[in-house]
């Protein structure tokens, strides 16, 4: 059976950016340990809490996984804890991460940005594994039938989809298929994947990409159409957020 990659595809559409910082101020990801080695990873999403300034910290680090939009973000814990004595995937990737910032080296940026890109796929996977039974991607994708269609949309978000493609990825009856979808994810399969255009659709727009490309791409049939449904998940059109984070970044500039 051909092994299915639930995470390259919707990775790829975000990037990870990493950079060591000396304190805890401003850092999301704490990495703690003593003479015995490393003995837990902490990273934290939404907030910084004072736990991430303790005592036996190794590493503070400021770890960007692509912004709120990333439907990953959304998923994810506030609060991530991972504890390296159970996890030596992680804590191989955690001790190269010590490594690579205990001293400043030709390259050292890049090689913090790939090897934090590794440390998410791995908490990612775990994740997985772990099948969380609350409704979202991460169920959605531990699920034996369901993660082959969502993997589909992923992959093919442009595709003029219908609810049979889906039956027949999955396996299942309609009536079965409709009620675990809900269920599973939280959503109907049509709202998930108009959500998912609509994520990479905004990442498009911010690009600079031109609107009836970005319609083409993502199974619109026309600017029109694509922009009325831009509205319909952003409240507002492509144009008008584009200005409103220019004007945004301009009022931080001026500020500093």
């Amino acid at each position: 059976m051909t092994h299915l990659d639930r995470l390259s595809n919707l990775i790829s559409h975000f990037e990870i950016h990493a950079e060591r910082l000396p304190s805890a101020d401003n850092s999301n990801l704490v990495l703690t340990g003593g003479e015995d080695g490393l003995n837990k990873l902490f990273l934290y999403l939404r907030a910084c809490p004072d736990v991430l300034d303790q005592t036996d910290a190794v590493v503070h680090a400021r770890v960007d996984i692509g912004g709120e939009d990333n439907p990953l973000f959304q998923v994810l814990p506030c609060k991530i804890v991972v504890d390296m004595k159970e996890e030596s995937d992680i804590r191989i990737i955690a001790e190269l991460i010590v490594k690579e910032t205990s001293a400043p080296r030709c390259g050292g940026g890049f090689a913090l940005d790939r090897l934090c890109e590794l440390l998410v796929v791995n908490l990612l996977r775990h994740r997985i594994e772990q099948q969380s039974a609350e409704p979202g991607l991460f169920a959605g994708l531990a699920h034996p039938k369901l993660s082959h269609v969502i993997v589909a949309m992923h992959d093919s978000p442009g595709r003029q989809w219908q609810i049979d493609d889906f039956l027949q990825i999955a396996g299942m009856s309609r009536s079965q298929f409709m009620a675990e979808f809900q269920t599973v994810i939280g959503r109907a399969p049509i709202a998930y994947l108009k959500h998912w255009r609509m994520i990479l659709a905004r990442i498009a727009v911010l690009k600079g990409d031109r609107i009836k490309e970005i319609a083409h791409r993502y199974g619109y049939g026309s600017g029109d159409a694509f922009c009325r449904a831009f509205v319909g998940e952003y409240g507002v059109s492509p144009t008008k957020m584009v200005a409103e984070i220019k004007n945004s970044h301009s009022v931080d500039l001026s500020r500093r």
